[in-house]
């Protein structure tokens, strides 16, 4: 599942695009339009040009000129691709826009779990969303990181991965954050005290930041990442153990038993 760093990614690719002219509007798969009518959807964009890319945690946000915004969510399999006419149009492309210097931005999303429509203002459906601050935004500091997880109750690795917490963090970066902080999925976060969670909050900048700069490529990432190994029976990049799986709130998340104490251990409450 895209998450913040390749969401990200996605919006630096679509800043590219900015200025240009949509000149057409493909919607090849009219039900992947959330709150707006293919017709109606190609209307306001024709003509339009897109002025800025702006991103909230997984959600992906471009202005128009003549007001409102572009809004994007990619679910499960969802991407974004900024190509020349004339090349082939990728896989899974549910809607393109035809811009004026010869490019096309094709939303892609091979397992319809995502959705493409129009929004009045970026503010307001964050808000609607009901979504935490960005994981990345500079006003989320640790006290306000603090703040978001006090009285929450559950697993971390849960915590970390709701919306309405922190917005941008997953099942994968979820699990990369707490091997770097070496805290085991399951630990309560209620359990956490202030020198944990600034633990937490360090690695999280710092993961997600490295991530970013990687390009959201795995074959790119520090050599001591969980994610290129995260699979059961995996060594760990770190000491050489065995990654483990586990299931938390429905979900699969996968750590290191020797590099990651479990809740209440000796290990835990020295670390």
């Amino acid at each position: 599942m895209p998450e913040l760093p390749e969401v990200e990614v996605y919006r630096r690719r679509l800043a590219r695009a900015l200025r240009a002219r949509i000149d057409a509007v493909g919607v090849q798969t009219p039900r992947i339009l959330q709150g707006v009518s293919a017709r109606e959807f190609s209307a306001r964009l024709i003509g339009a040009r897109l002025t800025s890319a702006r991103r909230h945690g997984k959600r992906l946000y471009a202005a128009l000129d003549r007001g409102g915004w572009l809004a994007l969510h990619f679910g499960l399999t969802g991407d974004l691709a900024l190509y020349r006419d004339g090349e082939p149009e990728p896989p899974y492309a549910r809607v393109v826009l035809d811009l004026d210097d010869g490019r096309r931005i094709a939303y892609i999303n091979r397992r319809m779990i995502g959705r493409i429509g129009l929004v009045p203002d970026m503010a307001a459906d964050v808000r609607a969303k009901k979504l935490g601050p960005d994981a990345l935004d500079r006003r989320l500091s640790p006290d306000v990181f603090r703040r978001a997880l006090a009285g929450r109750r559950g697993a971390i690795k849960a915590v970390l991965m709701d919306q309405e917490v922190v917005a941008g963090i997953g099942n994968e970066y979820s699990d990369e954050i707490l091997f770097q902080a070496g805290l085991h999925p399951a630990t309560p976060a209620a359990a956490l005290d202030a020198r944990a969670l600034g633990r937490l909050y360090r690695h999280m900048r710092k993961v997600l930041t490295q991530a970013v700069a990687a390009g959201a490529d795995h074959a790119r990432f520090p050599k001591r990442f969980l994610i290129p190994n995260r699979r059961a029976g995996a060594p760990c990049p770190r000491c050489g153990g065995t990654v483990t799986r586990l299931h938390i709130g429905g979900r699969t998340g996968y750590f290191c038993e020797t590099c990651q104490s479990k809740p209440g251990s000796e290990r835990d409450r020295g670390n």
